[in-house]
């Protein structure tokens, strides 16, 4: 599948030490999203997974019926059930994402996965 192996490319630095180590436990602030921050009730987002990248097709696949249209791809499971996307298709490859059932998907920022990384806070 394409758009699996375009997400892999993308994310490639994410499953090696000491990124994959230093990833697992992060909390994303939301205040660093102001539209995330206004809809969702948390102030922070805990990571705790990073999918492994040969379960991202299975994953994918199980969610791609709430993400229809978004091409993006889940790739980091946080608490509470919600998943962090990154974008794979020309428009917004690239591009980080917050998916939750509950409250739905936003963008985060104009963010980049380096520049997301560097945003974690511990």
């Amino acid at each position: 599948m394409q758009d699996i192996e375009i997400t892999i490319k993308l994310l490639n630095g994410i499953w090696v030490s000491p990124i994959f180590e230093k990833i697992i436990f992060m909390k994303i602030d939301v205040n660093e999203y102001p539209e995330l921050k206004s809809k969702i009730p948390d102030n922070m987002i805990l990571i705790q997974e990073i999918f492994p990248k040969d379960e991202l097709e299975y994953i994918f696949s199980n969610f791609k019926p709430y993400l229809e249209g978004r091409n993006i791809c889940p790739f980091l499971g946080t608490l509470g059930e919600a998943v962090i996307c990154i974008g794979f298709d020309q428009k917004n490859k690239g591009k980080i994402f917050y998916f939750d059932l509950d409250f739905g998907c936003f963008q985060l920022g104009n963010d980049n996965l380096t520049e997301f990384l560097s945003k974690l806070i511990e």
